[in-house]
């Protein structure tokens, strides 16, 4: 049975935050699920080893081992071909297979490691298909798997089952919710270029201050989100105050200060965004108290309404206004430097130092 280690790039990346790979869409749950019913197997089956493999949703062809416990090699995130071995046979029937030689199922580096280690296999299947296969193997002498120990088998994959369907609506869930943040980049986009450009500048300072400052991968996708669609509330700011030409008087200024609060309006109303709704409600609050619409100040503020906060500030500084040309980057730090414990948190002021720093 072929057996190969993932190399693409992104995929080692997804690997690495979640635990898993492709068949689960990226959903960390889901892999800490499987992890758990691994280690519940060998408990429960009174069972050394076993191993969870799922189709690649990208390559049918190929299933990776998504999680196991107690191998004696490292298995976990190998890709093997779908169609070969004694594997296929459970993936393309459905029907449970018990061996004597844990090797037929899966070929190891060292088969000398699992040569007359009982093994057995049963489908998982959700959706009415054949989505992967759970296998679990003793190394007791001269052990066989009884129909007792299939039967539990077989009740652990239907919750692996479960897992996988929930990780795969999930995934669902989550491509819709970046096909609401496409759309509504685009509409931004359509009403003022200049606005879509700024955002995306944005989107790049944060996301590198979010690493400066340790966010985990499921805030770092939030601050993306939020920094993408932190002036989306501008979409209802009349044309003559959006594309003034020249600086805006207190009455016009009145009305720019409702697009966060707008912005957050848009946003909560689609699912999954309600979080990313938050940050940019507060991304014009300032560390003092003394910033919109709520007057929050401290680590009252969510952590991304501070990041987008500076980063807004800095992009806009160094950009070309109709009644401005832009700072250079030195003195555009200099004024954000300034604002340090007053408009702006100063753990965030350090990292966007570091991070211009690191761009430039």
């Amino acid at each position: 049975m072929r057996q190969e280690l993932m190399t693409n790039p992104q995929e080692q990346r997804r690997f690495a935050q979640t635990g898993t790979s492709a068949p689960l869409g990226g959903s960390g749950y889901g892999a800490l699920v499987l992890e758990r019913l691994a280690k519940q197997v060998c408990r429960i089956a009174g069972v050394e080893w076993s191993c969870i493999f799922v189709r690649d949703r990208n390559d049918p062809r190929s299933v990776i081992a998504a999680a196991g416990h107690g191998l004696p090699w490292d298995l976990i995130g190998a890709r093997l071909g779908a169609d070969e071995g004694s594997l296929a046979r459970v993936l393309t029937s459905g029907e449970s297979l018990l061996v004597t030689d844990y090797a037929e199922l899966v070929r190891p580096p060292e088969t000398a490691s699992v040569r007359g280690c009982a093994g057995a296999a049963v489908p998982i299947q959700w959706n009415g298909r054949v989505g992967g296969a759970l296998s679990a193997a003793t190394t007791a002498p001269h052990s066989e798997f009884g129909k007792e120990q299939l039967e539990l088998l077989a009740e652990l994959a239907d919750l692996a089952a479960a897992a996988l369907e929930h990780a795969s609506e999930r995934r669902q869930f989550d491509e819709l919710i970046e096909a609401h943040v496409e759309a509504l980049a685009a509409a931004m986009d359509m009403r003022d270029r200049r606005t879509a450009r700024h955002s995306e500048d944005v989107v790049r300072l944060a996301i590198a201050v979010g690493n400066l400052l340790h966010l985990d991968a499921a805030s770092l996708v939030e601050l993306e989100f939020a920094a993408r669609l932190h002036d989306v509330g501008k979409i209802r700011v009349p044309d003559a105050v959006l594309h003034k030409p020249g600086p805006l008087d207190e009455q016009e200024y009145d009305v720019i200060r409702c697009h966060s609060a707008w912005g957050a309006e848009t946003l909560a109303g689609i699912p999954g965004l309600e979080a990313v709704a938050a940050v940019v409600r507060f991304h014009h609050e300032r560390w003092d108290g003394a910033g919109y619409p709520d007057g929050l100040s401290g680590a009252r503020i969510p952590l991304g309404s501070r990041i987008i906060c500076a980063c807004d500030a800095y992009a806009a500084m160094t950009a070309d206004r109709p009644y401005r040309d832009a700072m250079d980057s030195d003195k555009a730090l200099q004024e954000i430097v300034c604002g340090c414990g007053s408009q702006f948190d100063p753990a965030v002021v350090d990292a966007l130092s570091d991070a211009v720093a690191e761009m430039d």
